[in-house]
């Protein structure tokens, strides 16, 4: 999966943003909404008329691999 990147603007500069969903805006432009992985404010970039597709990052593969499992407790954890 490629980083995606946006401007924020507290930092003054493009950073590599985190958990990005796609986001339908009124006038039917699609975007991506995250968090900037420095400051931790909302990001938003344009992406234009196509609906993106964002792939699962492997960090949350990882996450969900070991989410799933039964552990020592007998819960779900």
């Amino acid at each position: 999966m490629s980083i995606i990147e946006a401007y924020d603007i507290k930092a003054r500069k493009k950073v590599s943003m985190k958990n990005p969903q796609p986001y339908l805006m009124k006038n039917g432009s699609w975007a991506l909404k995250g968090t900037s992985a420095e400051t931790g404010i909302n990001l938003f970039k344009i992406v234009g008329k196509k609906k993106p597709t964002v792939g699962q990052s492997k960090y949350q593969a990882f996450k969900n691999l070991f989410t799933s499992r039964q552990c020592e407790c007998e819960k779900m954890c």
